[in-house]
């Protein structure tokens, strides 16, 4: 069988019992970040992720832009898991006859973006390859206690997120299928495409407050974060509030698209989706609010082993949507 037919999560536990975990560690093999304690007080949590060229690179996406995206991968996993970055490493491989201003811009742009955000970048590697892979690497610093796992929620739960979705599936219909947006669609979308940001601290805050249970972000697209949050955590979810971004819809029926799909399965969104215990909902709005996070309520953990979306219409079942690291979008 070849990889691209197995595909990306069968493979993950296909190889788990390759995987040890750590004595007291928080955080599972699959959980996108690992944690190591260190002390009683406080464990180390490291994340690595790859961009590759072939897949990765839209078009019109500048040097810096790409370096600055691998800066963001990298990061998301550690902040979404409640840790404080303290430093970054990035892997550079890029054809012996790629010019150096480029390679040069690719670091400046990671660089810079770790200095915008108090991650120190202290080094890496070089190497030499046939296609552009940048592979970084964030490690930060956390609190046992203050780690937070994708599989932490209970049914009763509020199921929120800290952004809107489907502005990534526009910009990618626009930048690989010449699709056109009206002007403030257009520049909203290519900007989440090109230049996503995150959210820092704000995860650790709710996790001194004891108001968060489960955490991923959505950079595979909502409906797998959604899935896999589900099946970690034992239980289902209600999604009763579309969180859909302002003009995405009008875009899709335009053209005929599947607006769930471009809602769930956009991905390259970076957004926190969490799980607050109900009565500890007004103070996690309230920490949003003086952080200047647009935390949303969107739903509820249920103890059906489902996703579900209740609109107007009626409920359906939300299929699996998003990316698939070796069978790409599905």
């Amino acid at each position: 069988m070849k990889i691209k037919e197995l595909g990306e999560r069968p493979f993950l536990k296909q190889i788990q019992h390759m995987v040890r975990k750590i004595s007291d560690a928080k955080l599972d093999f699959d959980d996108d970040a690992s944690d190591i304690p260190m002390t009683d007080e406080k464990s180390l949590v490291i994340n690595v992720d790859s961009f590759v060229a072939k897949t990765d690179w839209l078009p019109g996406m500048t040097e810096a832009q790409a370096g600055r995206k691998v800066s963001v991968m990298a990061l998301s996993d550690i902040v979404v898991k409640g840790a404080r970055p303290i430093a970054t490493l990035l892997s550079l491989c890029v054809p012996v006859d790629y010019e150096v201003s480029k390679a040069e811009e690719i670091v400046r742009g990671y660089s810079q973006y770790c200095l915008k955000t108090g991650s120190l970048f202290i080094g890496g590697d070089l190497g030499t390859s046939d296609d552009i892979i940048l592979t970084g690497i964030a490690l930060g610093i956390a609190p046992p206690d203050g780690i937070i796992s994708r599989s932490g929620a209970c049914p009763g739960d509020i199921l929120a997120v800290t952004g809107r979705f489907g502005l990534t599936s526009v910009g990618f219909e626009i930048l690989l299928n010449n699709l056109e947006a009206k002007e403030s669609l257009h520049k909203r979308a290519l900007q989440a495409t090109y230049k996503p940001e995150l959210h820092f601290g704000f995860i650790s805050k709710l996790a001194e407050l004891d108001a968060v249970s489960s955490t991923m972000d959505s950079s595979d697209g909502l409906s797998i974060t959604l899935h896999t949050m589900s099946k970690r955590s034992g239980c289902g979810f209600v999604v009763d509030d579309l969180p859909d971004s302002s003009g995405v819809i009008e875009f899709a029926r335009k053209y005929n698209l599947d607006e769930y799909q471009m809602i769930f399965g956009g991905g390259e969104e970076f957004i926190h989706v969490l799980t607050i215990p109900e009565e500890k909902w007004n103070l996690a709005a309230e920490v949003a609010k003086d952080s200047n996070i647009p935390l949303q309520r969107i739903g509820q953990a249920t103890s059906e082993n489902r996703v579900l979306l209740r609109e107007s219409s009626g409920t359906i079942e939300i299929p699996v949507y998003g990316y698939d690291s070796f069978r790409e979008w599905v």
